[in-house]
């Protein structure tokens, strides 16, 4: 059996406009609000935080050259399988599983979709879905651009499972908000946005519903069917009853930090780290009932088997 990955990894980034002249713990607990003050402080202060790969005080006055590195310990999952369903000249496509995310991203380096089938390889995502989503995801390996134009016309159908009887049909074309890093939402100040709804079947309270996008917006499905009064089964976000929570773990870190130099350092980031109790284990196992089924593009049709919630 694989071990679960253990490393340490350092954040950088350069110094933003808004930043410019403010102290670097005021920056810090500002702009990143999952740690406290208190963290930061001593973060800073045993140079697990640092500024231009220097120790600095809290109190340190940040400019436009500066960069700022954050060192941390990383636990994830082993990356897992993904079935590849085709493999065409210029990208393949794969059945995603719901609960990994696409590609590397916050607190994921390596549980990922395309880490895990081309590692360091550098590929692109020419469809993305969401990380509770499952089912056909395509990825290039040499022009996305090229792949983008062929299916940006490609027929789309998902299945979703919803409480309750949905109606035969029912076509929705309200509008959506999409802001960056907030809840999208229906409004008239929003997108046009067009999604086809055919229920499949129904039983024992649930509805399997075939559902078609016609545009393409970030979270479009499952904003509509929230609008409608049936949102997606475990999609918490849209307006469904709370998922099973995942129990945290005792699995609290014990790395072995004796080869290292700065201990006082290394001390602070075990310290600080919080095991397998994080985003990519938690998520391990969190899916709703939304599956990419099939995509119809450039004379090829490809589908993804359906997951065991679909039997209804």
């Amino acid at each position: 059996m694989k071990r679960n990955l253990e490393y340490f990894f350092t954040y950088k980034t350069n110094v933003k406009e808004r930043w410019k002249n403010k102290e670097l713990l005021e920056v810090l607990v500002y702009e990143f609000r999952t740690r406290t003050e208190e963290y930061f402080r001593q973060a800073i202060e045993c140079g697990v935080i640092k500024v231009n790969d220097e120790i600095v005080k809290p109190t340190r006055k940040l400019k436009l050259t500066d960069s700022i590195t954050h060192t941390v310990h990383m636990h994830e999952p082993q990356p897992p399988a993904i079935e590849i369903l085709s493999k065409e000249e210029d990208y393949v496509v794969v059945n995603k599983p719901a609960g990994v995310p696409c590609h590397p991203t916050g607190g994921y380096m390596y549980y990922s979709v395309t880490k895990s089938l081309f590692g360091d390889t550098k590929v692109a995502c020419v469809n993305r879905l969401d990380m509770p989503v499952s089912g056909i995801m395509i990825i290039t390996f040499n022009n996305l651009s090229t792949c983008l134009e062929k299916i940006k016309d490609a027929k789309k159908i998902y299945i979703a499972k919803v409480r309750g009887i949905f109606p035969e049909y029912v076509k929705v074309d309200k509008k959506i908000v999409c802001k960056e890093g907030r809840r999208r939402y229906v409004s008239e100040e929003g997108k046009d946005c067009e999604t086809i709804f055919k229920l499949i079947s129904y039983k024992d309270g649930f509805s399997l519903v075939q559902c078609q996008p016609i545009t393409g917006r970030t979270h479009q499905i499952r904003i509509h069917m929230q609008s409608l009064g049936f949102p997606i089964v475990n999609d918490i976000i849209y307006g469904d009853q709370v998922a099973e929570t995942v129990e945290q773990t005792d699995s609290m870190c014990k790395a072995d930090i004796s080869e290292f130099e700065d201990e006082k350092m290394y001390k602070c980031v075990i310290k600080n780290c919080k095991g397998e109790n994080n985003r990519s284990f938690n998520n391990k196992h969190y899916f709703i009932c939304l599956h990419a089924w099939k995509y119809v593009y450039d004379g090829k049709e490809f589908e993804a088997p359906w997951p065991e919630w679909c039997k209804i």
